[in-house]
């Protein structure tokens, strides 16, 4: 197979890709600043509750447990499995990932 031809059959898959990634990068941040806030608010009630003497948070016992959402046993990050999810085929992941980069920093 030559060059073009091999550039021919990819450029379809390789466009989608980073199209795809593009647009979920962008939602990704989008969400990502959403969920940012509403952690932060969330934090802020708390802290003001615990100020108030309303309720008490034993925060290493909180840091423990989040610790064992973002790890699985073996080490590997959340994100990290979630980024070979979104990345299963090399050349939709490569033009995905570029896509994924240019679509986060618009967001």
């Amino acid at each position: 197979m030559d060059a073009s031809t091999m550039l021919t059959s990819l450029g379809p898959e390789l466009g989608f890709g980073g199209v795809a990634g593009a647009v979920v990068g962008y939602a990704s941040k989008k969400v990502t600043k959403l969920i940012a806030l509403a952690l932060g608010l969330v934090f802020i009630a708390i802290q003001g509750l615990v100020y108030l003497h309303v309720v008490t948070v034993d925060w290493h016992l909180v840091q423990s447990s989040a610790e064992h959402v973002w790890k699985d046993p073996q080490g590997v990050t959340l994100a990290t499995r979630a980024w070979h999810v979104l990345s299963a085929n090399l050349p939709f992941g490569a033009a995905f990932a570029a896509g994924f980069g240019v679509g986060f920093k618009l967001g």
